[in-house]
């Protein structure tokens, strides 16, 4: 697996230092996608706040390719998720892969979190939509709680009032895998894709392709991508059909 930032090539020239071993039994599709999304749910899940068993994750996007992994990872680890989407038919397939709690996101999204958790606390939000679904998040949170954002899908800058920094010490902090790979050693690299490889070969840990093109349709991916309300991920598949 290559760690390099290139996609959608047919053959690549690398160092030995810049790919990853893989089992030779894998589901190369879901290997195809292990570089990104797994690891960006997973080291969220680890870097920032320390987490136990049976405390609580809330998320946004939660259907999105890294809020699946992040569902998936959670159930495994004993953490409790709740995942906040846009539609109500997201509900149920979101429940079915682990989720302990899906909500439709909305201006009381605090008070429905509070009930379906018991009013638990909740120390760590992921946040990939920013503008005001932040401070909705954040509203979610307990004390001195920390919102972990790594996406703009609203297109707007983050959003926290005053009082949720000054009074409940909300901390807002960002997310960017390839920053964080900068600063991680090789065999703490091998360590973290390791164990994520094992995941996938286990089954623990997929995500749905609903989709995959080759190079010569790459218009039609790109269109097919871009949809709302898809059920998987798109693929593209340079050198033929998988197997």
């Amino acid at each position: 697996m290559s760690l390099g930032r290139a996609n959608w090539a047919e053959k690549l020239v690398l160092k030995a230092g810049e790919v990853i071993k893989a089992p030779n039994d894998i589901d190369v599709a879901q290997l195809s996608m292990l570089k990104v999304n797994p690891a960006t749910a997973q080291l969220m899940l680890t870097s920032v706040v320390t987490l136990e068993p049976g405390d609580w994750v809330i998320q946004n996007a939660a259907n999105s390719a890294v809020g699946v992994n992040l569902i998936r990872l959670a159930k495994a680890w004993g953490l409790k998720t709740v995942n906040v989407v846009r539609r109500e038919s997201l509900i149920e397939p979101l429940q079915a892969i682990g989720a302990n709690v899906v909500l439709v996101d909305g201006p009381d999204l605090a008070l429905r979190a509070a009930a379906a958790t018991g009013g638990a606390e909740i120390k760590l939000g992921i946040d990939a939509v920013a503008g005001a679904a932040t401070e909705r998040l954040a509203d979610c949170l307990a004390e001195e709680g920390t919102v972990v954002n790594y996406g703009l899908l609203s297109g707007d800058p983050c959003q926290l009032r005053a009082d949720q920094t000054i009074f409940k010490g909300i901390t807002l902090t960002g997310f960017w895998l390839a920053k964080q790979m900068r600063t991680m050693k090789p065999a703490a690299l091998a360590a973290l894709y390791g164990d994520l490889m094992a995941r996938i070969a286990d089954g623990s840990l997929r995500v749905d392709v609903e989709a995959a093109y080759g190079l010569e349709d790459i218009k039609t991916a790109l269109d097919h991508a871009s949809r709302e309300a898809r059920s998987g991920k798109v693929l593209i598949t340079p050198n033929g059909p998988l197997a």
